[in-house]
């Protein structure tokens, strides 16, 4: 076992109150090979302990470190953390920066994503059209000026994906092959979740780096995350106006024979969506066989498949991107397992009239985890959201586990923790006279904080009954549904620009600004959670309800209160960024009091109370 590994490669001078726990459950996990899942509020400096750790066992073992997370920002956290040991230690800290093939591209790519964009990639490699391909390689192997570029890249030390794209766009490289090429002596993978938990991507990989699961120090960051992205890269669409694409892209390339195949698909699904003209509910679970024997009735299945693959490559040729492909590819997914999933049409309003949804969903992460947390050397999972420890073990498969919970270690009195039971937006007690009990409870909490206030509500749709009857002299800032990155940012900017006067921003929990977004310093000083995020009470969430039940008996623990009270503490912790800051977090109905909501909370200083006006006033003062 290594010796005191913090000491070795720990990059900071200092060692927090509450780091040097952590430290030792990481060392403890990975000397007897299990996963630790970390339950570690912000602040506690989670990157620097597990990278510290694991770089001294990847040295000394001869292991690879893949250090995954789904946020950009994280990527970068992680860069910087190892440049810091490099510079402190000068240790050999080899590192790579991958984010997805696609956004490394040099070629024009707006608008291809999936499928359409790996087709476009590999067919213009194969016909030795793409020069940032040709001059990284020439018959596949690799070009001088290619092993120049990479040797230097290895002497700058750890980089991020930008500054890689950037030098290899200079020489016309392609920055995602020079990336794979430096992978192979790095010890350091950061990435996505998808490199390692989707399977495709993982032995694609792997291929190429000649590497072994086995040799693998897996460190999992938000970790909270994982189960959802799992489910949903198992997961797949069809709809109805996929189908009126492909129909239309048929046409315009003259496959007569595949359109009149897709017309019948289309009375398919109209006849699958059937349901019954009394129930307000439009959907129903859709059994494996039923699509294929009535697809079978038209044309052979499999021979529809595959003569939509061939059209669609042909398509792309021409215009890059194929919704006959994408109805292939469902076609091909549809054949998979039923258990662990759930197959489901629906009918919903889309932007343009009724849309026909048809979905293969994925219920079960372990089908996927289970097997790499089994082989893996050792691995760490972190979030400071990760409650309770005991459900992502369970949903995740995990058997070597080392659950572990940290506290907070900024000043408890910097932080007002408050519950206040007086409203609630359960669905039995919705209505006017509610509504305007919740606003005027908001309103009034909105002028006793100073500064920018955040408001996350359930829903868009209860966010909007409710702020119809919200007052406030500070400037409305409203989240909109569809956000692209660049009105993401403006609305930032706008929202932080406000702290000195004051702005509200009125958002939705599990949304776009619960997450992943930072306010350090004065540039929020309150956050409250109004209600419960429930998930909708639809058929997908009952099949997951009964699905964890038969699993854990835990169904409506793991399939409907946890998630939404991870949804809440997610929305909470964008408060208090820092030791310096100081704010209040309110949770605004009268459940999060109930036993089995209040157990799932942070307990650290949290109040029950209806004096708010008070406990806001003195704190604030």
């Amino acid at each position: 076992m290594p010796s005191d590994n913090k000491k070795d490669l720990f990059p900071h001078e200092l060692v927090r109150e509450g780091q040097e726990d952590l430290i030792k459950d990481i060392e403890k996990a990975l000397a007897e090979r299990k996963i630790i899942l970390a339950h570690a509020p912000t602040g506690l400096g989670k990157t620097a302990s597990a990278l510290a750790v694991a770089l001294s066992w990847a040295l000394e073992k001869n292991k690879k470190i893949f250090f995954l997370t789904n946020r950009h920002t994280q990527h970068k956290i992680a860069v910087d953390t190892l440049k810091l040991i490099r510079n402190k230690h000068g240790a050999d800290v080899s590192c790579i920066d991958l984010i997805g093939k696609r956004w490394m591209c040099n070629q024009e790519v707006a608008g291809l994503f999936g499928g359409d964009f790996n087709e476009f990639c590999k067919t213009i490699i194969e016909r030795g059209e793409c020069e940032f391909y040709n001059n990284v390689k020439a018959k596949r192997t690799l070009t001088v000026e290619a092993k120049k570029l990479i040797q230097d890249l290895k002497n700058q030390g750890p980089l991020h994906n930008e500054e890689v794209i950037h030098l290899s766009k200079e020489v016309k490289m392609c920055g995602y092959e020079v990336t794979l090429e430096l992978a192979k002596n790095a010890k350091v993978i950061i990435g996505d979740y998808y490199y390692l938990f989707n399977p495709f991507v993982q032995s694609t990989l792997f291929n190429k780096m000649d590497l072994e699961i086995e040799d693998v120090i897996l460190i999992v960051d938000e970790g909270h995350n994982l189960p959802g992205r799992i489910m949903d890269m198992m997961s797949s669409n069809l709809t109805s106006n996929i189908i009126k694409n492909a129909i239309l892209e048929a046409k315009k390339y003259g496959y007569k024979g595949l359109i009149i195949w897709l017309q019948e698909l289309m009375k398919i699904l109209n006849e699958l969506t059937e349901f019954d003209e009394k129930s307000f509910v439009k959907e129903k679970l859709v059994e494996k066989e039923v699509l294929i024997s009535k697809i079978n009735e038209v044309v052979d299945y499999d021979e529809f498949i595959n003569e939509l693959e061939l059209a669609a490559d042909e398509v792309r040729k021409k215009q890059r991107k194929s919704y006959l492909g994408g109805i292939s590819s469902f076609l091909d997914s549809w054949k998979g397992e039923d258990k662990g999933f759930v197959r489901i049409i629906s009918e919903k309003i889309g932007k343009y009239g009724p849309l026909t949804v048809l979905s293969y969903s994925c219920l079960d992460p372990r089908i996927i985890s289970e097997d790499i947390f089994k082989k893996v050397y050792s691995g760490i999972i972190m979030s400071g959201t990760l409650k309770p420890t005991f459900m992502y073990k369970d949903i995740l498969g995990i058997n070597k586990a080392l659950e572990k919970e940290y506290f907070s270690p900024f000043p408890s009195e910097n932080k007002l923790s408050l519950i206040i039971p007086e409203t609630s937006t359960k669905y039995n007690l919705r209505g006017e006279a509610m509504f305007r009990n919740i606003a005027d409870k908001c309103s009034e909490i909105t002028s006793l904080i100073p500064g920018n206030v955040a408001f996350f509500f359930p829903s868009y749709k209860l966010r909007d009954n409710i702020s119809a009857y919200f007052t406030s002299k500070k400037k409305l800032f409203w989240e909109k549904q569809e956000m692209s990155k660049e009105e993401k940012e403006i609305f930032l900017a706008g929202f932080k620009a406000e702290k000195e006067k004051g702005g509200v921003l009125l958002g939705v929990a599990g949304a776009n600004f619960a997450e992943g977004v930072d306010f350090p310093g004065d540039l929020l000083q309150g956050v409250v959670v109004v209600g419960l995020p429930l998930a909708h009470p639809n058929l997908k969430t009952k099949e997951i309800i009964k699905y964890y039940d038969e699993k854990f008996n835990k169904g409506w623990d793991y399939g409907y209160i946890f998630p939404a009270i991870s949804k809440c503490i997610q929305s909470a912790g964008r408060c208090i960024r820092s030791e310096t800051d100081k704010g209040a977090v309110i949770f605004l109905d009268e459940r999060f009091a109930w036993q089995n909501y209040y157990n799932c909370l942070p307990r650290e200083g949290l109040i029950v109370s209806k004096e708010y006006q008070k406990l806001l006033k003195n704190f604030f003062s």
